[in-house]
């Protein structure tokens, strides 16, 4: 076996881009297969963007900043309200770009992000099919096409290619700023500048190629020049922080972090993507091994992979499931795996055989990332699918039912905030909120799954929202939902709103409403259990648990502040659901005891004389849903 020059002189790379004559001889390209190959990986990657085919809730958030910049309201999310809330300029720019040509923005997003899939598809072939032809292993295509289908059944790579956002797009441009500076081509600093514009990840990738050219590439003085190229950002620099007043994008406050419970997080994230898309961690392994097969130039592709996945170990991962994070190196990793897998067949099989047997083996592990976590990929999506839809419907029935100018607080702000164009809304996570970004709160004993920690629930009150809505309806499950319920400001100004669902069989819209202006002092509950209680009695609500929830909110009325009427409305839901009316009914009048404004009680009163047809008791409490929520009046 011939190795290159281990200098990584120019007669290893003219080789790898001018076959001798010999070597055509013994390995006549096979481009009928190329073709036929790239054909089918085109089909089926175009076959799961069809049968994944949805929008990512974030996708609406760069949605609304290219509709504010063409409403004139400039580069917002918010009018009048500075904040870089996004971390992908490039691609609300495109957005734009294509807004002003009167096409929608979704259109825009998914022909991109589709097109940079497909692209990824082409790069990861073309080189594998060039890496075995730099190596004299015989002829590419086959182990080539076998990378192009590696891609092609990634269902993450087709999931994130038909979201909205610009993974793929990121990814295509990052993976093509490696393949040209691999082939020392000039390109890789439009393509990196390109990536730096669409992620900031970008700017690691091309540090990255930096240490790379120095130390496997052409020494110290190229590798400066590569790094000056970077001065094509400067305008974008400038920019930001003339128009931002920032250089770091708002979610880098609000979402970063180090720690434990970030480490703990990302190595959770690395190992689940290992485990669907990298055969139980297997591939990682053959990853390590192309480190040694691989010329020096060529040994970047690995190395990138493998400090990229450590960055995403340090950063926590990802907040999005489907292993996001990872779609940018995907193309190295199959790279990287078909080279080793090609070592590993010419130890045991001659030239020829191996080449077939190592592509066999690629369609093999190509069976295996389409299959394994489909299923998963499919459960995420009907949950995103889920949740676009009830941030659809709440939006249309908030502007059906109030034609004001209302603001909105809210922990999931993609598709209602682009629905609610031109209403204020107030991100309670601090992507898009400086102040909460930078300046958040801290509650003792306040824990949660979700990644993103930061509140300011003080700040969110001062603001006085209309309207706050929490992700999961009445539960409070992000840390700046369960900030909030610790507050008498939120239990006593705010009452509960309930929209009937838009589909037979649906589930109640649910968020809470201001009374006006709010008279007191504001005081923050003690103890977080408050919030724990509130949230667990929810959660074994909806698991069926009735009678555990029965008797945490029944402690919860004797332990807790007794100024708001959760608890009593919930205990009735519970007992008119098990035929106990009659104490249901008292249960209702107590929580309106508390709050007249207990929409949820007076609801529950309805149901119960509409079913014991009392129509003089009937028509009392409807005078009371009519002044408070019309809408609902035979809902029941």
């Amino acid at each position: 076996m011939t190795r290159a020059n281990s200098d990584g002189s120019a007669s290893s790379v003219a080789r790898l881009q001018v076959k001798s004559p010999s070597y055509a001889r013994r390995f006549p390209d096979q481009n009928w297969l190329w073709g036929i190959g790239l054909f089918i990986a085109t089909v089926l990657f175009l076959y799961q963007v069809r049968d994944l085919w949805f929008t990512q809730d974030d996708a609406f958030i760069s949605y609304r900043y290219a509709a504010n910049a063409l409403r004139g309201d400039g580069l917002v999310f918010n009018a009048g309200e500075k904040v870089e809330g996004y971390t992908n300029f490039l691609w609300v720019i495109l957005l734009m770009l294509g807004g002003s040509l009167n096409l929608a923005f979704n259109t825009v997003a998914k022909l991109l992000g589709i097109a940079s899939g497909m692209g990824l598809i082409i790069l990861s072939g073309s080189w594998v099919r060039i890496a075995w032809r730099k190596l004299e292993w015989g002829d590419g295509t086959a182990p080539g096409v076998a990378a192009a289908l590696l891609l092609a059944g990634n269902s993450s790579v087709a999931y994130w290619s038909v979201s909205g956002l610009e993974t793929s797009w990121f990814a295509i441009w990052a993976g093509l700023g490696v393949w040209w500076w691999v082939r020392r081509s000039w390109l890789t600093i439009a393509a990196l500048t390109i990536a730096c514009l669409s992620r900031p990840e970008g700017a690691l990738i091309w540090g990255l190629l930096v240490v790379a050219e120095w130390i496997w590439g052409d020494g110290l003085p190229r590798a400066l020049r590569l790094a000056a190229g970077a001065v094509l950002l400067v305008p974008y620099a400038i920019f930001k922080i003339w128009y931002y007043g920032s250089l770091l994008p708002n979610p880098f406050y609000a979402k970063t972090g180090l720690g434990f419970e970030y480490f703990a997080s990302g190595l959770d994230y690395t190992m689940l993507y290992l485990n669907q898309y990298g055969l139980f961690g297997v591939l990682a392994l053959l990853v390590l091994i192309s480190l040694w097969v691989l010329p020096r130039r060529w040994r970047t592709v690995p190395a990138i992979w493998i400090l990229y996945t450590i960055y995403i170990v340090l950063v926590g991962g990802d907040v999005l499931k489907a292993h996001r994070f990872f779609v940018p190196t995907t193309a190295l990793m199959a790279v990287a795996t078909m080279v080793s897998v090609g070592w590993l067949t010419r130890r045991f099989a001659p030239t020829t055989l191996s080449v077939w047997l190592a592509s066999g083996i690629g369609l093999g592990l190509s069976a295996w990332t389409l299959l394994w976590p489909l299923d998963s990929i499919l459960r995420i999506r009907g949950k995103e699918l889920d949740l676009v839809g009830n941030m659809g419907d709440i939006s249309a029935d908030l502007l059906s039912t109030d034609q004001t100018n209302f603001s909105l607080a809210t922990s999931t702000i993609g598709k209602i905030s682009f629905e609610l164009l031109g209403h204020r809304v107030i991100d309670m996570l601090g992507l898009t909120d400086s102040t909460i970004a930078r300046h958040p709160e801290s509650v003792p004993g306040l824990t949660s799954t979700w990644r993103e920690r930061n509140f300011n629930a003080t700040y969110v009150l001062r603001q006085n929202p209309d309207y706050i809505l929490f992700s999961t309806g009445l539960k409070p499950s992000a840390p700046a939902e369960r900030a909030l319920v610790l507050h008498k400001k939120y239990r006593r100004n705010y009452y509960t709103v309930m929209y009937p669902p838009r589909v037979a069989g649906g589930t109640m819209q649910v968020l809470s409403r201001r009374k006006g202006v709010f008279q007191g002092l504001d005081e923050v509950w003690p103890s977080s259990q408050l919030a724990s209680d509130i949230h667990d009695a929810i959660s074994l609500l909806i698991t069926d648990k009735s009678r555990e929830s029965y008797d945490l909110l029944s402690r919860l009325r004797q332990e807790g502040p007794g100024d708001f009427p959760f608890p009593d409305m919930i205990l009735a839901e519970i007992l008119r659901s098990q035929g106990a009316k009659e104490l249901a009914l008292q249960y209702a009048d107590e929580a309106i005891a508390i709050d007249s404004f207990a929409v949820m009680a007076w609801w529950e009163k309805a149901v119960i004389y509409h079913a014991q047809q009392d129509t003089v008791r009937l028509e009392a409490t409807e005078a009371q849903l009519r002044k408070l929520a019309p809408w609902l009046l035979g809902s029941y």
